[in-house]
């Protein structure tokens, strides 16, 4: 008998510490990235977080570069032009914690009006993006990068973009 009641307390003990675990976001604590399609054409973004700061996420995450024309799902949904989205980069925990100082958020962003063409040729702008970068942005990342992004790490630099949208 005791042992019964002493394994219900248990239980609900995990349960309720485990609902109170629940993210809130405010000026110091961010758990999401808002992605925010500023063009006049739809994009597909794919983000992974790069513990390492690699300079060539193809060659990192070459399983995930197929080398065939991209389509929407889940992984790497398409943003229509003017839209947000703000559920793909939610993270299990706040980014002002996760991210430490080597560490950066990667956005991938491609043309999803090219249906044809290779992930590589449809490639627009990768983002590197530091716990700061994101901070200066309040965690809204845009395509066309802003003004503010002027001076984030990217590729094609920030002057290559803006020509070419």
């Amino acid at each position: 008998m005791r042992k019964n009641l002493f394994i219900s307390l248990a239980l609900i003990s995990l349960v309720f510490s485990a609902s109170s675990c629940e993210l809130h976001e405010d000026e110091d604590h961010h758990y999401t990235i808002y992605f925010v399609n500023r063009w006049d054409k739809s994009v597909f973004i794919w983000y992974n977080i790069d513990w390492y700061w690699y300079d060539n996420p193809y060659e990192k995450y070459a399983i995930y570069y197929a080398e065939e024309p991209l389509h929407e799902t889940e992984r790497c949904p398409k943003i229509l032009p003017g839209e947000i989205d703000s559920e793909l980069m939610q993270h299990r925990d706040y980014y002002e914690y996760e991210l430490q100082d080597e560490d950066s958020v990667v956005i991938s962003v491609f043309d999803a009006e090219q249906p044809d063409k290779k992930d590589s040729e449809c490639l627009l702008v990768r983002y590197h993006l530091s716990k700061n970068d994101l901070q200066k942005v309040s965690f809204h990342v845009c395509y066309p990068p802003t003004e503010a992004m002027k001076d984030f790490y990217m590729k094609p630099s920030y002057e290559e973009v803006i020509k070419q949208k």
